[in-house]
């Protein structure tokens, strides 16, 4: 899909398709993760991650479906090894094409509302290996927090892999964000950043969650992985994630649960 937009090619901010140093997830440790593929010319191809938030809703990217009215989305649910379709606690659910929203005001050159839903035909069954994330409280800062990014994204040697990644992040206040971004591009409120402290580390891959573990053994969904400052993810890049408690009342808004 090519995309025309008045923006300068050369500052714009890289997707995130990378979790490099990350760690292999463990079954039901990540819940609330999907990924899904796109169907183009009748083959599945990996495009992205998401989060459960409801029976029948899937939080992702506005980058990822932009253009995409046409393709089915199959969906994987459950999945540590995507590659095992054997695997206890992995489901699959094909979506047809256009079952999804993005937010009106999405702008690709910018790259801000970068947020999704897909909608899912039925609804889904939880159990120990599919769970909803919690959304998080309005107006939550969550500056300096612990959290955890998650997803397929590519890791060292640039493949996909087949098995969930994850890495421990920390996150930085709107103020500590904008003094170590690109000076050139503006900064918006909506966006919540991490630093990568260690050298490689590309954190996620897009649409996938940035959570924080609750103290009862949940999790909430704070952000949505949107994209990176550096495309060689030197030590001290930025990691961008779309802040989910600045969507919460369109969120609401499209969601028929």
């Amino acid at each position: 899909v090519i995309v025309f937009c008045l923006c300068n090619v050369e500052s714009k901010p890289s997707q995130v398709e990378r979790i490099i140093n990350g760690q292999n997830a463990r079954p039901k440790q990540f819940p609330y993760q999907v990924g899904y593929d796109i169907e183009i010319n009748k083959q599945w191809i990996p495009m992205c991650g998401g989060t459960i938030i409801g029976k029948r809703t899937i939080l992702t990217a506005a980058h990822c479906l932009d253009g995409k009215t046409s393709e089915r989305i199959k969906i994987y649910l459950g999945a540590v090894d995507k590659s095992n379709s054997t695997e206890t606690g992995q489901q699959i659910v094909i979506v047809e094409a256009g079952s999804y929203v993005i937010h009106e005001e999405w702008d690709l050159c910018e790259i801000v509302n970068d947020i999704a839903l897909i909608k899912l035909p039925t609804d889904l069954e939880f159990n120990q290996y599919i769970q909803p994330a919690k959304l998080p409280e309005p107006n939550s800062p969550y500056a300096d927090t612990n959290a955890i990014v998650s997803g397929w994204g590519k890791v060292n040697g640039g493949f996909f892999p087949s098995h969930l990644q994850y890495m421990n992040v920390i996150t930085l206040s709107n103020k500590d964000c904008e003094s170590l971004k690109d000076s050139n591009k503006k900064f918006y409120s909506h966006w919540l950043c991490t630093l990568s402290n260690v050298s490689g580390a590309c954190f996620g891959d897009s649409g996938s969650p940035l959570a924080e573990r609750n103290p009862d053994g949940s999790s909430t969904v704070i952000g949505i992985a949107s994209f990176v400052s550096s495309t060689s993810c030197p030590v001290n890049s930025l990691n961008f994630f779309t802040r989910v408690s600045y969507f919460l009342t369109w969120i609401a808004q499209n969601t028929n649960e």
